[in-house]
């Protein structure tokens, strides 16, 4: 599973058509629906009620939305730490390489 067929279910539920989900992802409208297809299959599950445009999601698809949104959130959440705590560090090498080049 990839974070990315995350984005573009949350994408897809928010919009309800896959052509303009394509769109704002910046893939193609055929590899986007591999895609979902390919989060379908992980899940085991039909996510989309493809029957009628605009499209829904089926009661899988509400669950999988409701947990996506919160999976991402924690996902950026986690990187946005970890990249301050990189930053904590590139300060504090650079407050001590000049007492360890005057050593």
């Amino acid at each position: 599973m990839e974070t990315k067929w995350l984005e573009d279910f949350v994408s897809l539920a928010e919009t309800r058509s896959f052509s303009r989900s394509a769109q704002l992802r910046h893939v193609t409208q055929p590899a986007f629906s591999r895609r979902i297809q390919s989060l379908e299959a992980w899940a085991g599950v039909a996510l989309i009620d493809r029957s009628s445009y605009p499209t829904h999601l089926t009661p899988a698809g509400e669950t999988l939305y409701a947990q996506a949104l919160e999976l991402l959130q924690s996902l950026h959440n986690t990187r946005d730490m970890l990249r301050s705590q990189g930053l904590a560090e590139q300060d504090m090498m650079a407050l001590l390489e000049p007492s360890l080049q005057k050593s």
